[in-house]
């Protein structure tokens, strides 16, 4: 007997049915390309963390060293407003004095002629910023505390360049304060990979390493597509 064809309805739920299989398999590919590239991203992450940690290491013992060796006595330091280690530099006391004495808007004013006209020498410039950074960050002004703190690290970077005797420690600064940005802005693996680099920070270290692993604990907390897990390797 011939074998019977198939009716118009038959073949119109055969094509109905392999179109929404092939959109079920669609789906999954796209999902397990999505899984692979997060793995590939977190790996890199922790592969860039444990280099940078070692890397910091040996700078950090020289600092120490070479201090010791010239005999630097070690002057009290008060934390103000929970990011900024004072004193810094002599051309910042005043308005450090008036932002710890509840002043923060006339501090700003103050440091602001320091950006306006070319301070007498980089650390300066770059200390500035990162003060003008810190108070923005406490007023809540994220995207332009996060701008002076851009712009102090690219000045660090300068003037590493340019070798400099005190860059690496104005750029592991710079990389401190873009790190207490990052976590006020919920972008977690970047602050943690800005922390990171600034471990080695004479001063720093129990505000580095409590902002770490709480940006570490956050990432933790967050899904594996949520853009604080992500890191930009175009801010690094």
């Amino acid at each position: 007997m011939a074998d019977q064809i198939p009716s118009y309805t038959d073949l119109l739920e055969t094509i109905q049915y392999l179109l929404e299989d092939r959109k079920r398999l669609s789906e999954h590919l796209a999902f397990a390309n999505r899984s692979v590239e997060e793995f590939r991203e977190q790996a890199r992450h922790a592969q860039m963390l444990v280099k940078s940690a070692a890397e910091a290491t040996m700078p950090a013992l020289d600092v120490k060293r070479s201090r010791r060796s010239l005999g630097e006595v070690s002057t009290p330091s008060t934390w103000i407003g929970g990011s900024w280690l004072a004193p810094s530099v002599p051309a910042l006391a005043p308005a450090e004095k008036l932002w710890q004495d509840g002043r923060a808007q006339q501090a700003l004013i103050l440091v602001g002629s320091l950006v306006r006209h070319p301070a007498p020498t980089v650390s300066e410039d770059v200390h500035a910023r990162l003060f003008i950074s810190a108070l923005l960050r406490a007023s809540g002004d994220l995207p332009q505390a996060h701008k002076h703190a851009e712009e102090a690290l690219v000045m660090a970077k300068e003037a590493g360049a340019a070798q400099e005797a005190d860059a690496y420690m104005l750029a592991a600064k710079a990389e401190f304060h873009r790190g207490l940005c990052f976590l006020k802005m919920g972008r977690y693996a970047q602050a943690q990979w800005c922390l990171v680099l600034a471990s080695h920070l004479e001063g720093h270290g129990e505000q580095i390493e409590a902002n770490r692993v709480f940006a570490m604990e956050k990432c933790q907390e967050l899904g594996m597509g949520d853009d604080g897990r992500r890191i930009d390797l175009g801010c690094i």
